[in-house]
């Protein structure tokens, strides 16, 4: 009798984002980069504006439901870690992709727009260059398409991150 061949199994990520604006831009760059047929499964959650306690909150809850081979926290800077939640990311080898203030910082960057230190600011000036609703994902097949990331990926290194995530098998 022939033996079957095995097969291989996915290597497993959680990516837990602190909003729908980040969970709206990583599944753009979900659909863009990853293919059918990669060995990865990526299972992304959102915590819905609750800062870092709330990612972590979200982390430690799909944790317990699951095993995954990686564990990314997606973050703003605006809103500072505890020395706790940090030794807590670290303890448990959860890679942290931060964004300084905010993901429209992170955004503002990619079109190679200037970036203020203040969260509100840069929310201001992503709207004035890229009006419209970040959470929608038609927001970022308008702004972001797959050419204007690639360029962005020299000087961005959050959108390294986060491509690399979702396209590492």
């Amino acid at each position: 009798m022939a033996s079957r061949q095995l097969r291989k199994t996915n290597r497993t990520v959680l990516i837990v984002v602190e909003g729908e604006t980040e969970e709206a831009f990583v599944q753009h760059l979900k659909r863009l980069y990853y293919h059918r047929g990669m060995r990865l499964s990526i299972s992304l959650k959102n915590a819905h504006g609750h800062g870092p306690q709330g990612v972590i909150s979200k982390l430690k809850s799909a944790i317990r439901m699951a095993d995954f081979e990686q564990r990314i926290a997606v973050l703003d800077a605006d809103i500072a870690l505890t020395a706790e939640e940090a030794k807590w990311l670290r303890g448990q080898r959860i890679a942290t992709i931060v964004s300084t203030p905010a993901v429209e910082a992170t955004l503002l960057a990619i079109l190679g727009k200037p970036a203020s230190d203040a969260t509100e600011k840069c929310k201001s000036a992503l709207q004035k260059c890229a009006p419209g609703d970040p959470t929608d994902s038609r927001y970022y097949e308008k702004y972001f398409p797959r050419a204007t990331l690639d360029a962005a990926q020299a000087r961005v290194q959050a959108l390294v991150a986060l491509i690399t995530a979702v396209t590492t098998e």
